[in-house]
């Protein structure tokens, strides 16, 4: 990913969450046209919008890019902008809002379709213009111009890009003209999130699947202050099968299922019918019913649908529209702890986790060149923890290798190393340099590590085959043990750490290079091994670790890693820990000796 296709990312985020933060257009229109200035080559916009459905005229609200324009009109004395009959506008511009389309036009003073504007364009300073409508609910409620020079030019990344900053402001202009209608719909929202993110916790934790839907179901009436609700699964495994149903009368029965087959003869995404009129052989009537499809991209995997509510709108439709994605976030989480955890209890699935992790740490192990030889010892704790090693062989002259620990235990540990490793995988296959890499990886997982609220440290090592270098950069992990082949410590390697992973967003990271024919051994470690307490709570140390590596680095890995065991193992008087204990050594390579 380019750095400009990140910069614009981190801009669009920055704008959703001013809009989203924003009950007020005017108040947030210039920041947001600043925003998009800085990563699209225009350095010229502006912004009209209609009021009412009324296209006689627009009204200019944002010019402050412009120099000429601004001048030819009265000043507005309010937010509401400076009046301006619509049939003073090209063509074009009248196309765009009709058709709710783009339109991109590269030279006015050639095109006739902008015959109106040429004047205006050759005192403004600009040939190119291309208009952006800002279209709610089928509605055209405004549009952005962008004004460029010859020089200037827009692609299609550009024309995306600003089309997505153009339905924000869509949006927060239908945010200000219901402000109070929306106020209302952000506190369901609110509640919404707050009630998706309770049962999603409770699925983490308890992994059952049918209470988690029975909450969405209820919630669903609730937001959309139904009657009754039910959610319908048509997965291959599970195809028109009734998940759960609520209604306000507590009975586990429903009305809705009959309208699956409406539905889908419908072929539509989602809708809603006021005015009904249905009344069931059973006497029950449905005066109105709301729905909308639990869709995994193309594929259709069922229906949440709700009913007899006194009027739905379109509100409604986007609160039911986000209950249906976490249906579909839920029960993958669920599926994937199913398939990770073989359906078996807390214990035996944290202890196939631990299993798992093990045989990761196994596979990694390798002969790296005649002299050197990665391995890594790991013990994982009796709860999951978040240690991770990975080693891949990029290519016949490089190895690049990354050592990691995850704040905190359990399945959410587990799930963001899943995420580290599938990350590393890819990158490490793109980049040589471990700078290059560790930067990546935390811009591509920082929203997920936000989310969860963790943090990782971690080191990333490429060991070249050839010229016998280390180059390593660190996120805030503990630095490398490097014992001389004198078995002295060697103290000064240059180490540098920088902000763990998921902390900052655009963290700048360094990185070192090791000769690595000067020691017999370097060593990676997690924080478990040096914070083994003793039954006075003091912990084993840092100095004891490096005190044990250097007795013993002319020995096997496997002796040090049972010298170094036992050690603990007298020190605290214990045989299992409280948190992972990892060791990655990039040893000598006693095979060719």
């Amino acid at each position: 990913m380019t750095d400009i296709k990140i910069k614009r990312m981190k801009n669009l985020v920055e704008i959703s969450s001013i809009v989203t933060k924003s009950n007020n257009f005017f108040n947030i229109k210039d920041t947001v046209i600043d925003k998009m200035l800085e990563v699209v080559h225009p350095a010229k916009a502006c912004v009209n919008i209609f009021y009412n459905n009324d296209y006689t005229h627009a009204y200019l609200v944002c010019s402050n890019t412009l120099k000429y324009i601004p001048t030819v009109f009265p000043e507005s004395k309010g937010p509401e902008g400076t009046k301006i009959d619509f049939s003073m506008y090209p063509d074009y511009i009248h196309d765009a809002v009709r058709e709710k389309k783009v339109v991109y036009v590269k030279n006015v003073f050639d095109e006739k379709s902008a015959e109106k504007e040429k004047e205006v364009a050759e005192k403004e300073g600009y040939i190119k213009r291309a208009v952006f409508p800002f279209v709610i609910k089928d509605k055209v409620v405004g549009f952005m111009t962008v004004f460029m020079t010859e020089e200037e030019e827009i692609e299609e990344d550009d024309i995306d890009f600003i089309s997505s900053v153009a339905s924000l402001m869509a949006l927060s202009i239908e945010i200000t003209r219901k402000n109070k209608s929306v106020q209302k719909l952000v506190n369901k929202l609110r509640q919404g999130v707050v009630s998706i993110n309770t049962a999603t916790k409770r699925l983490y934790v308890d992994k059952n699947e049918d209470n988690y839907l029975g909450s969405l179901t209820k919630l669903a009436a609730e937001l959309t202050e139904s009657s009754e609700s039910i959610i319908i699964l048509d997965s291959s495994t599970k195809s028109g099968r009734i998940i759960d149903c609520y209604n306000t009368s507590n009975k586990k029965k429903s009305n809705l299922y009959f309208l699956r087959k409406k539905i889908l003869e419908s072929g539509k995404y989602s809708g809603y019918v006021n005015n009904a009129g249905i009344v069931l052989d059973n006497g029950s009537k449905i005066d109105s019913y709301i729905y909308c499809r639990i869709a995994d991209g193309e594929s259709n995997e069922g229906f949440v649908i709700c009913a007899n509510a006194s009027k739905y709108t379109n509100d409604d439709l986007n609160i039911l529209s986000i209950v249906s994605n976490q249906i579909i976030v839920g029960t993958q989480i669920y599926e994937y702890n199913q398939n990770e955890i073989k359906n078996e209890v807390l214990q035996n699935e944290l202890a196939v986790l631990n299993k798992q992790q093990k045989l990761i740490m196994d596979d990694a192990n390798m002969i790296c060149n005649s002299k050197k030889e990665l391995y890594c010892y790991h013990r994982p704790a009796k709860v999951v923890g978040g240690d991770f090693y990975d080693a891949v062989k990029v290519d016949d002259r490089y190895i690049t290798y990354i050592v990691a620990d995850v704040m905190g235990h359990g399945i959410v540990s587990n799930y963001m190393v899943a995420l580290l490793k599938g990350a590393f995988k890819i990158l490490c296959r793109q980049y040589r340099s471990p700078q290059k890499i560790m930067e990546c990886l935390n811009q591509m997982l920082f929203d997920e590590f936000d989310k969860m609220e963790v943090f990782a440290t971690g080191i990333i090592s490429v060991f070249d085959t050839v010229e016998n270098t280390l180059t390593v950069s660190n996120a805030g992990h503990y630095c490398p043990i490097a014992i001389g082949h004198d078995s002295e410590i060697e103290t000064d390697i240059g180490c540098r750490k920088g902000i763990p992973i998921g902390v900052i967003e655009d963290a700048e990271y360094t990185e070192y290079t090791i000769d690595a024919d000067k020691y017999s051994m370097i060593c990676i470690f997690t924080d478990g091994i040096i914070e083994v307490k003793n039954k006075n709570r003091e912990e084993f140390g840092l100095e004891r670790v490096e005190k044990i590596l250097s007795e013993n680095h002319n020995y096997s890995q496997h002796f040090i890693i049972e010298k170094l065991m036992q050690e603990l193992k007298v020190y605290s008087g214990k045989e299992e820990y409280s948190d992972d204990i990892m060791l990655v050594m990039m040893k000598k390579n006693l095979r060719n000796r």
